[in-house]
């Protein structure tokens, strides 16, 4: 063998050049694992804002008609009230639940600046506050996202 053989240079990647690229592969690679995490959490937000959003409104629609049906109804009478029991949405093919809601509302006479003028009609605010499996709400700030809807009911 010549010498000459042994002073070549060889095309090829050094062991530096391959660390920097194993590297640059896993800070990409850990920032999509991260996205995709963040993309799931943002879907089950959604989701428990959608429900809750048609927890409150079914609500909402509930108390109207019964404003039209009997507007001296208990549950329409001003102030803070709650429903009885939890609203659950439940997956219809296994029957597990999703999620719940404590359903609470306030009714308020519909002010008006002029005085001595009553305006008949009703003020009312439905909250749909998501509860945990323990019926307590969320202490984390990411799923407890309540939703308040308002509305003035008026009669006919």
């Amino acid at each position: 063998m010549s010498k000459s053989a042994f002073t070549e240079q060889v095309d090829g990647f050094s062991l530096i050049e391959l660390m920097i690229a194993v590297f640059i592969l896993t800070v990409g690679l850990m920032s999509t694992a991260q996205l995709l995490i963040m993309t799931m959490k943002l879907d089950m937000l959604s989701r428990s804002k959608t429900t809750a959003t048609l927890t409150a409104q079914n609500e909402l629609e509930r108390l109207a008609d019964l404003y039209r049906r009997n507007p001296e109804a208990k549950e329409l009478t001003v102030g803070t009230h709650q429903a009885d029991e939890l609203i659950e949405i439940q997956n219809p093919l296994t029957r597990k639940v999703l999620s719940r809601y404590k359903i609470t509302w306030s009714v308020g006479n519909i002010p008006d600046p002029r005085s001595g003028i009553d305006i008949p009609g009703l003020i009312i605010s439905v909250r749909a506050t998501p509860m945990s499996e323990e019926n307590v709400e969320y202490p984390h700030s990411f799923p407890n996202k309540v939703i308040t809807l308002n509305a003035v009911i008026v009669s006919e």
